[in-house]
Order: C-alpha cells, then sequence, then structure tokens
C-alpha cells in the first residue's frame, strides 16, 4: 500500500486590482520567531517610511 503524506497546500487568495486579478500565495517558516502580526507590523511601518521618502 501507498504511504501518504499530510502535505499541506499553501494558503492563498485572490484579490482583483481593475482590470488585473492577483493571486496571492502565503508561507510561513516554522523555524521563525517573529509571529504573524510582528510580520504585518514590519509591513506597515516600512510602507509608512517608503511614503514619506516620495
Amino acid at each position: 500500500m501507498a504511504e501518504t503524506k499530510n502535505v499541506q497546500q499553501p494558503h492563498s487568495f485572490k484579490r482583483k486590482l481593475e482590470n488585473t486579478t492577483y493571486t496571492v500565495k502565503v508561507h510561513f517558516s516554522k523555524d521563525t520567531d517573529k509571529t504573524f502580526k510582528d510580520r504585518v507590523e514590519n509591513l506597515i511601518i516600512n510602507e509608512c517610511l517608503e511614503k514619506n521618502q516620495k
């Protein structure tokens, strides 16, 4: 009998902006000490810093 592995599919979602549909796939490393909240906060901070530099 063939062995089956519990392979988890990557999480993804689709967003449509104007006439373009984007598929966003996310994956998380099990070997990190950063939480999802930490990563989102970093994205927001970086976005704000970029806008202030323009």
